[in-house]
């Protein structure tokens, strides 16, 4: 039996709906979490976070995040520990929701300490809210776990 054109063009169908085949079941195995679940609000509010962006610049020196041993520890300058302020701090990791954390550090304390086994090594962005005079406040910052 002789390997004509017809053979090659159902050899090369085969081999083509393998691969897609595949690439279906790989895809169908990927994590794919949206950054929030609610971005379409978001996306409606995206003025209202700009003017908190702007609000906040004035205190984006006023918090510092390091790696100690086995801790990692914030710390909050005492401009925003003298008004009583609650602060929400929330780790977001941008390869996958689940290794997100979220801490609330007590009005008037200078500093935090979250224990490293709460948090996976890698990359994080570090957010910390709080409310004062009635203006909600954010900074954002990057910080790597290692």
């Amino acid at each position: 039996m002789k390997f004509t054109w017809g053979h090659g063009i159902i050899v090369f169908f085969i081999i083509f709906l393998t691969w897609i085949i595949g690439f279906v079941i790989f895809t169908l195995g990927e994590n794919n979490d949206l950054v929030t679940k609610d971005y379409y609000r978001q996306g409606a509010e995206y003025s209202l976070q700009m003017n908190i962006n702007k609000r906040s610049k004035l205190y984006k020196d006023s918090i510092s995040i390091s790696n100690n041993n086995n801790k990692v520890q914030l710390d909050f300058a005492s401009s925003l520990c003298q008004n009583n302020l609650e602060k929400l701090v929330y780790f977001y990791r941008p390869s996958g929701k689940r290794d997100d954390l979220k801490v609330l550090v007590q009005a008037g304390s200078t500093t935090a300490t979250i224990n490293k086994e709460q948090l996976k090594k890698g990359r994080y962005k570090v957010s910390v809210k709080w409310e004062m005079d009635n203006k909600k406040y954010e900074i954002i910052k990057d910080f790597a776990v290692n």
